[in-house]
């Protein structure tokens, strides 16, 4: 079955959204190893702002101009739409859980939507008829979802949990 199937989407979103859930809840009952708010340094607050730029182009404008050359094939539209999609319930999901249940929500979420979304690319590079230049963009695309996801594990992970301590003291 294609990842970019429509029950498997569906499936992806609703087990995210229902473990993000239960991290937000979690995290708030001091019942969940990790804390509320992401405590980056400036330094690492900086970097961010960089990287969350670096996300809009290589991640939903580059996507957006691949489509572009591809537009009357429509296994291209089918792929770079699941991919656009998901991109839109992650951004969506991380403002508003966020907002109502805890900030440091951003890491997890962001983490799994990183991992599908590479599996989304793996799977589109066999689906996928590429020019050479198209190759290119589709690598850096792939190339800064790696990193990213890096980024996620020795960066924003190691600021939000906090290990088994946080749990016996409550």
């Amino acid at each position: 079955m294609a990842v970019n199937n429509g029950l498997i989407l569906t499936l992806f979103i609703l087990i995210t959204t229902s473990l993000a859930i239960g991290y937000g809840f979690g995290v708030k009952a001091r019942r969940l190893p990790f804390t509320a708010e992401i405590g980056f340094s400036e330094k690492q607050w900086q970097f961010l702002r960089w990287w969350v730029k670096l996300a809009f182009v290589a991640g939903i404008l580059l996507p957006i101009c691949l489509l572009v050359p591809a537009w009357r094939q429509p296994s291209s539209w089918v792929f770079w739409g699941s991919y656009l999609l998901i991109v839109a319930v992650q951004l969506l999901s991380e403002r508003v859980f966020s907002r109502w249940l805890v900030p440091s929500i951003v890491v997890p979420i962001g983490f799994f939507y990183t991992a599908f979304r590479l599996w989304q690319l793996l799977s589109g590079f066999t689906q996928l008829t590429f020019s050479y230049l198209t190759m290119v963009g589709f690598g850096v695309v792939v190339l800064f979802w790696v990193a990213n996801l890096v980024m996620l594990m020795v960066m924003a992970i190691p600021t939000v949990f906090v290990g088994e301590e946080s749990i016996s003291q409550s």
